[in-house]
């Protein structure tokens, strides 16, 4: 029986472990005795907490979804104009591994599953629909600016680049040579751009922004 008062220390170590095995391994791997391997805990303490493999799975990918949304959701609310947070945002998510969230290898293992799985699919679509309404509050703000001429509405453009970005990325990490990391920021910001009615091209080191004609 597992100590009191370890409840919340237990599900964070066997929450990382998943994400871990998804990640690195897909789901080949992901067992109730390799999540207890990789957590460091017995078989017992897993099951004592989650009833199976897919109760265990689910809370997984609702833990992880909750941290990209908190990841994404610190661009949206930092104290600079809506083309930086935006560009910025770009620059965290076409990394491989962006800090402070699962790595993209861990998403790509998600869509593999996605066709057999409608609860999987519904888990997915739920970050895409935050992961958009971040992206449709920063347009939102850049419109109110006046730093953004849109040409579609908002909600749109957020669903296209949300969409693209998921593809993009995941692609990134199955294939590098053909989508390395600069390319697929390249990409996102070019597409993201030609909506805006703006060049989100600058380096990320850069804060200039070049307004389209």
């Amino acid at each position: 029986m597992p100590k009191l008062g370890m409840e919340a220390i237990r599900r964070r170590q066997v929450m990382d472990a998943v994400i871990h095995i998804l990640s690195t391994n897909g789901w080949r791997d992901l067992t109730i005795r390799e999540v207890s391997d990789v957590a460091g805990i017995s078989s017992g303490v897993v099951t004592h907490y989650f009833s199976n493999k897919r109760t265990l799975t689910l809370d997984a990918i609702n833990d992880a979804t909750l941290q990209f949304v908190k990841a994404l959701s610190k661009f949206e609310h930092r104290r600079s104009n809506a083309v930086d947070r935006l560009i910025e945002l770009v620059d965290y998510v076409s990394q491989p591994s962006p800090e402070g969230i699962p790595e993209w290898r861990f998403w790509l293992s998600l869509f593999g599953r996605m066709p057999f799985d409608r609860v999987l699919q519904t888990e997915v679509q739920k970050v895409h629909r935050l992961y958009g309404e971040i992206i449709t509050r920063l347009v939102q703000a850049g419109v109110e600016e006046r730093s953004f001429h849109p040409t579609r509405a908002p909600e749109d453009i957020a669903v296209k680049f949300v969409s693209t970005s998921f593809g993009l990325c995941t692609l990134m990490v199955a294939d590098p040579e053909d989508m390395p990391a600069e390319r697929c920021r390249r990409v996102l910001l070019d597409i993201l751009g030609q909506d805006l009615g703006v060049a989100l091209s600058a380096p990320p080191s850069s804060k200039v922004l070049r307004v389209r004609k």
